[in-house]
């Protein structure tokens, strides 16, 4: 009877054989090489965070209680109003930069997205160095999509908190000192109290990303992202107004004065038209003889508008009555609603985008 004896193993070769995997995997990859853009826009969302803290903190508060020491209604020490109005512009100097922060975080976001993720390491080669590695092309795919997006719609939410929250503790205050109140769709208003700026930030990240996979060079893809967001931005920004359905106004019906005049200060006006005597809308045709009649309808040197003559004159150009097209403040959340939804819409369609032609490229 024999026994068989093995050798004892070293505990250097037990190691050798079993490879310690990387704390993290593959996401831990990604941040350790993006790690200086990732620690520019902690520090880029910090400071725009700090700027809206102190708009909501001590430059709201200061501006509530000096609006509170002084009768601005009546008789007043310069001194008091001098410094009312300072602080006022302090106030909305710190907004404006906030918005402007918000405002710019997709461009930002997306011209590192164009150039970094995909593009660079296309470019470099180190893109099929990782698929031979025991990263799949999916799996790459995935994480240069994901992470970016996840830290980039967190930086762009907290802010979008802040302004919001800052924007409700100076409202009162500088509604009782300029004696109006800012509209809803006002682009700052819009953008930065909705939530439309997080679906657009996501759709830089995801058209950035496609970009770097079609291009495969840095400086290109990033100057096509930026043209693209900015020429859609403005696209968007222009269009908004017809994202959703819009009232109509007749003139006749609502005013006996200027039938221009028939909206408060809540509602939006879109377009504005005549109409014919077949009772069709007619657009920039018939707001060109609104415009002239306008004239006949104030030639008088009385107080009042002289309707009778406007609607004569409207006659005579073959108009029947004045419309105006508006949106009312009910329509703020589905506009934005339907704005964000183009916005996922396009994002959605470039990631699917990404992974056929990550496919195409590999199966090659």
């Amino acid at each position: 009877m024999s026994t068989t004896l093995k050798s004892p193993v070293p505990p250097e070769a037990e190691d050798a054989a079993a490879p310690v995997k990387a704390p993290g995997g593959l996401a831990w990859a990604v941040f350790r090489l993006h790690r200086w853009a990732l620690w520019a826009w902690i520090a880029y969302v910090a400071l725009a965070a700090g700027v809206l803290l102190w708009a909501w903190g001590p430059a709201a508060n200061e501006l509530a209680s000096l609006a509170a020491a002084c009768d601005l209604g009546g008789q007043t020490e310069p001194s008091c109003a001098r410094n009312v109005y300072q602080a006022l512009e302090t106030y909305q100097e710190l907004m404006r930069l906030g918005f402007f922060a918000v405002f710019g975080a997709p461009f930002l976001v997306g011209a590192w997205a164009a150039a970094a993720p995909t593009a660079r390491e296309m470019e470099t080669g180190t893109a099929e160095l990782a698929w031979t590695q025991s990263v799949t092309p999916a799996r790459w795919l995935t994480a240069k999509l994901a992470l970016p997006a996840v830290v980039a719609a967190a930086g762009t939410t907290l802010l979008l908190a802040l302004y919001r929250l800052a924007h409700q503790e100076g409202a009162a205050a500088f509604t009782a000192i300029r004696h109006w109140t800012p509209s809803w769709y006002n682009e700052d208003l819009f953008t930065m109290t909705g939530v439309v700026m997080v679906p657009r930030v996501l759709c830089a990240v995801a058209v950035g990303v496609l970009l770097g996979l079609l291009l495969k060079r840095s400086l290109a893809s990033l100057g096509t992202g930026l043209a693209l967001l900015a020429a859609s931005t403005f696209a968007v920004t222009l269009g908004r107004g017809y994202l959703w359905p819009r009232e109509i106004r007749f003139a006749r019906a609502e005013t006996a004065g200027s039938p221009y005049l028939s909206l408060n200060g809540s509602e939006w006006q879109i377009a504005t038209g005549a109409v014919t005597e077949s009772g069709e809308l007619a657009g920039d045709a018939g707001e060109t003889a609104g415009y002239v009649c306008m004239n006949e309808g104030y030639r008088d040197d009385g107080p009042g508008f002289d309707a009778d003559a406007f609607y004569s004159c409207l006659e005579d150009e073959g108009y029947t009555d004045i419309w105006v097209a508006f949106h009312n403040r009910d329509d703020f959340w589905p506009l934005q609603l339907v704005e964000s939804g183009l916005w996922l819409a396009v994002a959605l369609t470039a990631v699917a985008l990404s992974y056929r032609a990550l496919r195409r490229r590999t199966a090659v």
